[in-house]
């Protein structure tokens, strides 16, 4: 199965006119199409121009953003030998809004780059949710990324960013560098099957 919306030359942030308008170009060209790809495109049409089955697509677990992340919840906690750390959600949403109003500059300690992707992380999450916010997302997950290696979450929202975009080739690169890191990685393993 390909992904429908990759099948229309579409971004899944894409209005129903735009929808309409790559189906009208992508079906120009039936005749250069097999019979195969001619069902697959029109399969796609069918699904992503009505809104209830565009809205039950869309709600697939591996198109979903991951919320949080185990490695960088758990990363600066301090812990003694043999002690297992308590899971911890990301950095609060008003704790981070709140940081530029803490304290003196003097008072405020130097942030660790756990912490700091942490945050870049925390507020990429809050930002895919708004498609208007979606390439500033991007740039946050970019930088959790960065500054800590080997996050899959990280990586795994990156490529979900990418892919909303219609940045197909940067989604599926980020999609492998996910079960790079963890080879079980079932959803970043459909989402490559989806876009190759």
């Amino acid at each position: 199965m390909k992904d429908y919306y990759k099948v229309l030359g579409a971004a899944p942030i894409d209005t129903k006119e735009k929808i309409q308008e790559t189906y009208r170009n992508t079906s120009r060209r039936f005749r250069e199409m097999s019979e195969n790809a001619q069902r697959i495109t029109i399969a796609a049409y069918n699904v992503l121009s009505d809104d209830d089955k565009r809205k039950e697509y869309d709600s697939q677990p591996q198109f979903l953003i991951r919320k949080n992340s185990q490695r960088l919840a758990n990363a600066g906690v301090k812990k003694k030998e043999g002690e297992k750390v308590p899971f911890r959600w990301g950095i609060p949403l008003m704790e981070i809004l709140l940081m530029p109003f803490k304290g003196d500059k003097d008072d405020k300690k130097e942030q660790t780059n756990e912490e700091q992707a942490n945050i870049h992380f925390t507020q990429g999450v809050l930002m895919a949710e708004d498609p208007k916010m979606l390439k500033q997302a991007k740039i946050e997950f970019e930088s959790a990324t960065k500054l800590v290696e080997g996050i899959r979450e990280a990586y795994y929202n990156l490529a979900l960013v990418c892919y909303r975009l219609g940045k197909y080739d940067e989604a599926l690169a980020n999609f492998k560098k996910c079960l790079e890191i963890e080879s079980k990685d079932n959803h970043a393993r459909k989402m490559i099957s989806l876009l190759e």
